[in-house]
């Protein structure tokens, strides 16, 4: 990927400094409630629809919580959010005759993910068709409670009147991470889902195979874990070094370093329970954990443990990218049918990511099994025989009730209208317009602006929260869109560290582009004021 800077937003800065003056005044007289007045109601992504009442609500020790047996996961995340900021409440399984409470309320007339949020004097009322929409919600006043009294919980605090009406832009509101070139732990892994969950996004691409190492327990395949999982220093390694003597953060995280026979190894894999940790996780969040194994190309760990598995019989690199898969041996299609099985069982999203991107086909050039295989199979150029590969494992992934997902390089071919496009190269403006003609639905995440990994500016940031498609693209491509999906590649994110000070404020920036129809940067900046001292309050690394 790209290198990238980091830039600091005095703004931003100027912001958290009068919060915590505020938060310090405040303290001087703690018997006396003291409310920090803001100019945003501090919630990101923008709601569809948002009114101020002008009404104040004083929530005390007589604010009740009511218990709701039909959103039970939103019901526990409001429960918890109360508890965060309150000292003292009531809990009740009904309504109390007074007013001042909190209510969750199924209403089947309105779309999934939507919802309804009113803060009155009558207290807090939550609607929603799902538990989903209801959880979204959640969050809004999670945000909105931070926006007006921060990190103190206490005994009575009062806030404005509010009403939101809302629901998402878009289905698909995706963020992908690579943990092949740089790997971070499963609580790690946990805490992002927490962000997704904030922002709203519902769904986490896992690229969990590359040339640099394979990522996910394999019991049939075991060689992929103790040789493919490892890996010695490489270039970006290297790189990373180097910047570490400047910035400690991009110190290589020691937990993923071994030594084996005399030679350090980086790497490591998720276990099988690790996996299952993570997708209930997500689950409880309304977030689906989308896999990716990537082929044929981009899978040098896996032909290091089987080489049998590559035309030439081992590793190498062509003029840019690794050896790939060799598609004309049925022990390469017995292979991807069975680790797609293996990994298919473990995650249930509808969804798997099946690659094909970057694809050096010279050794299917030189070889005279694809010779004859591409003539028994009227196969007429390389081209073609990748997207025959490609179709074969999205057949069976569908015989086996998965939906496939690949990158735009497929478009250079001929592709089934089922395969879902996940547009990335921005210089190839025309693979959108291939894929509608062809029926394919289109999840965009175009390189200039959607790969966070890339070089940081607050120009792409404003170019990211104003970003209209529509300007783009005509309707009948805009309407196979169905979301947008942030990318972090980690060839230069060798830490946590440095991955935060990557993704924020971006990850904002794009929930903003997946939930809002209305693109005002200005009122975001504004907003992102209290998201920063959030972030900040968790101890988060933000350089931008």
């Amino acid at each position: 990927m790209k290198p990238y800077r980091c830039v600091s937003h005095t703004f931003f800065s100027l912001r958290i400094l009068f919060i915590i003056f505020l938060a310090i005044s405040c303290k001087k007289n703690p018997a006396i409630p003291q409310i920090t007045v803001t100019p945003t109601h501090g919630i990101v992504p923008l709601p569809k629809q948002l009114v101020f009442t002008g009404e104040k609500i004083t929530l005390d020790q007589s604010f009740t919580f009511v218990s709701n047996a039909s959103f039970p996961v939103a019901s526990a995340a409001a429960q918890t959010l109360l508890g965060n900021v309150m000292n003292t409440f009531t809990i009740s399984p009904t309504l109390p005759s007074s007013e001042n409470s909190f209510q969750l309320i199924r209403d089947n007339t309105m779309v999934d993910d939507a919802y309804q949020l009113s803060v009155t004097k009558s207290g807090i009322v939550i609607k929603a068709g799902n538990e989903a929409g209801a959880f979204w919600a959640i969050q809004s006043l999670k945000q909105y409670f931070w926006n007006s009294v921060g990190n103190l919980k206490q005994n009575s605090f009062e806030i404005a009147g509010i009403t939101i009406a809302d629901q998402p832009k878009y289905s698909w509101r995706g963020f992908h991470l690579d943990v092949s070139r740089h790997f971070f732990t499963k609580e790690y892994i946990l805490k992002i889902i927490d962000w997704l969950a904030y922002y709203k996004y519902n769904k986490f691409h896992l690229h969990l195979s590359d040339d640099q190492g394979w990522r996910v327990e394999s019991i049939n395949f075991p060689l992929l874990n103790t040789i493919g999982s490892w890996r010695i220093f490489d270039h970006n390694d290297s790189i990373c070094m180097v910047k570490a003597q400047s910035d400690l953060t991009f110190t290589i995280d020691p937990r993923f370093i071994r030594q084996q026979n005399g030679v350090t190894m980086y790497g490591g894999f998720y276990t099988r329970q690790d996996i299952a940790d993570i997708i209930a996780y997500a689950k409880a969040h309304f977030i689906e954990i989308v896999p990716e194994i990537d082929m044929p190309g981009h899978l040098s760990a896996v032909i290091n443990a089987y080489p049998q598995l590559s035309c030439t019989g081992s590793t190498g690199w062509g003029s840019e990218f690794s050896y790939p898969l060799c598609p004309c041996s049925n022990g390469v299609y017995d292979f991807a049918y069975q680790i797609w099985d293996e990994v298919s069982a473990q995650f249930p999203s509808t969804y798997v990511h099946i690659g094909g991107d970057e694809v050096d086909q010279t050794t299917w050039h030189l070889s005279p099994e694809c010779t004859g295989f591409m003539s028994t199979n009227n196969i007429l150029n390389t081209v073609d025989l990748q997207n025959y590969f490609v179709g074969k494992v999205e057949n069976h992934l569908e015989s086996k009730g998965k939906s496939a997902i690949a990158w735009d390089d497929v478009t250079d071919g001929k592709i089934s209208s089922n395969l879902k496009i996940m547009y990335w190269r921005d210089w190839m403006p025309n693979a959108p317009l291939i894929a509608a003609a062809n029926g394919n639905q289109i999840i965009f995440t175009r390189w200039d602006l959607f790969y966070f990994s890339s070089t940081y500016s607050v120009a792409n940031l404003q170019k990211l929260v104003e970003f209209d498609v529509t300007q783009i693209y005509p309707a009948n491509v805009t309407s196979k869109i169905i979301g947008f999906q942030g990318c972090m590649w980690t060839e230069q994110i060798p830490s946590e560290a440095v991955f935060e000070a990557q993704v924020f404020p971006r990850l904002q920036a794009l929930a903003e582009v997946n939930w809002s129809s209305v693109k005002d940067y200005n009122s975001f900046t504004l907003r992102m004021a209290p998201q920063r001292s959030y972030l900040l309050a968790q101890h988060v690394n933000l350089k931008n």
